[in-house]
């Protein structure tokens, strides 16, 4: 599947809004490979807590200039921002539960949160694409055969823009998974 192809829903987890605040580059990339075809684009108010966070505590941004730095982005990109619910925070945790007896995760204190938001974006707004860097995301939506994509892209700060936009094309899969492995992205 093609996430340019028309009708698709996007939703974008916490480092990719990250990068997109502090990339210009990867900003317009992710605009050229989105404008066309997509018929929404959301987040989560959890994505965002964990965006503003981030920009602080490891970009030097102030409270305020995280929130608004985000918000820029949500509206220049029109993205929908959606509450987690208890519907789409059991699903997350069944996933969760049933990933766990099939794989072993490696960063573990953040996937359960990570289970919480796929699944309140697939349960609410019924998303066909994920984009993440995450790749123990990727191997769960695999693993479960989860009804949607997972696109996979590198850090913004770690690659050139070439890069970005053969990742946001999901071609030269062993180029990406030797650079990947290159840059211990893996």
């Amino acid at each position: 599947m093609n996430y340019t192809q028309e009708g698709n829903i996007i939703g974008l987890d916490t480092n990719v809004l990250v990068d997109m605040v502090e990339s210009k580059d990867f900003k317009d990339n992710i605009r050229q490979e989105i404008n066309l075809g997509v018929l929404k684009i959301y987040t989560t108010n959890i994505v965002l807590a964990e965006a503003r966070e981030v920009l602080k505590r490891k970009r030097g941004y102030s409270n305020e200039e995280a929130t608004e730095s985000l918000q820029n982005i949500l509206k220049e990109f029109n993205i929908i921002k959606i509450e987690h619910n208890k519907e789409g925070n059991e699903l997350g945790k069944q996933w969760l539960e049933d990933i766990k007896k099939k794989v072993r995760i490696k960063e573990f204190k953040t996937f359960p949160t990570d289970c919480k938001i796929l699944a309140n974006l697939f349960k609410q707004v019924k998303i066909n694409v994920y984009i993440t860097e995450d790749r123990d995301i990727e191997k769960t939506v695999k693993i479960l055969k989860l009804p949607f994509e997972v696109r996979i892209i590198g850090e913004a700060s770690q690659i050139k823009d070439f890069e970005v936009k053969r990742f946001l094309r999901g071609r030269f899969k062993e180029k990406r998974k030797s650079f990947h492995k290159h840059y211990g992205l893996h």
